[in-house]
């Protein structure tokens, strides 16, 4: 999920997607005891943030999004993506999922 479905690099000298990952509680409560702060950096994992904390937008920057597939978790994401749940039919589709 952290490497974008890519496998895992294993050449040190290659350099990372720097990227920034957006987790709800539940997230957080999966992630906090796998992987230290130093491990997700390895990943390219620059900044690490709950998704309903107030942040300004990175322009440029790919985020992964580990959360709960809720109604109030895929409305924060479409507001701070500006984006509707109708542009992306399958956001609609996730609370039931």
């Amino acid at each position: 999920m952290l490497n974008f479905n890519a496998p895992p690099l294993n050449n040190t000298a290659a350099e990372p997607v720097w990227k920034v990952l957006i987790y709800d509680r539940f997230g957080q409560d999966i992630i906090s005891p796998l992987l230290s702060v130093k491990e997700l950096r390895d990943m390219g994992i620059t900044l690490h943030l709950l998704l309903h904390s107030d942040r300004d937008p990175i322009p440029d920057v790919p985020a992964v999004y580990f959360v709960m597939p809720t109604e109030e978790n895929i409305d924060r994401i479409c507001q701070v993506t500006m984006v509707t749940a109708a542009s992306h039919p399958s956001l609609g589709s996730l609370p039931g999922a």
